[in-house]
């Protein structure tokens, strides 16, 4: 029977498996990783590893959850923390989130990675989409001041948010766009977006 651990050693070794989750998912997805692999990571036996989540699609879904709220801040930063034009704010928040796709690898698995989604099936979806929504906050009430100023057009800010995320299908097929034109398929995109989401407000205005 695994000895009993201190709340101290419990929550180190939860922060070195999500370090060893963050490492090892984006190096080979969910598929190719496997439970010893983590504890090997994080310095503990397979069997203890259990004792913290009860399968590696937990564990990754805990990493993803860890890892939006500072990519959301990040992607606020970058694009209405620069402006207050939120036309060119919705276009840099756009073209960030793709930046941050090629260039993290952590996210660049999350979001392109199709197949691991299809493996969460122990994980508890409801718990998932709360926490996930909980972490998105931020961007939804940059969007609902937004609307009540009448610079976004209205609707539900959930909706919009998910409509700035369509950008992210670009990268997934990057590889299939001629290199001169790709960066803009991102340009144009982002602006089409960017456009529909302020100018009947700004007509309206």
């Amino acid at each position: 029977m695994p000895r009993a651990f201190t709340g101290a050693e419990r929550a180190m070794i939860r922060e070195r498996l999500l370090a060893a989750g963050r490492e090892l998912f984006a190096r080979y997805g969910l598929r190719k990783t496997t439970v010893e692999e983590l504890a090997r990571a994080a310095g503990i036996a397979k069997g203890t590893f259990y004792l913290f989540f009860p399968s590696k699609e937990a564990l990754y879904a805990e990493v993803l959850l860890s890892v939006i709220p500072d990519m959301v801040k990040s992607l606020l930063e970058r694009s209405f923390g620069v402006t207050d034009d939120v036309r060119e704010a919705l276009f840099l928040y756009q073209k960030e989130l793709v930046r941050l796709i090629e260039g993290d690898e952590l996210v660049r698995a999350i979001t392109t990675d199709r197949s691991s989604w299809e493996n969460l099936l122990s994980v508890d979806w409801s718990e998932f989409r709360r926490r996930g929504f909980e972490s998105l906050k931020p961007l939804v009430e940059t969007i609902r001041e937004a609307q009540a100023r009448g610079e976004m057009v209205e609707g539900d800010p959930w909706e919009l948010v998910q409509l700035l995320g369509v950008i992210k299908i670009l990268p997934l097929y990057k590889d299939q766009v001629p290199p001169e034109q790709y960066p803009q398929l991102v340009e144009r995109l982002a602006q089409v977006i960017a456009d529909g989401l302020t100018c009947p407000a700004r007509r309206r205005g």
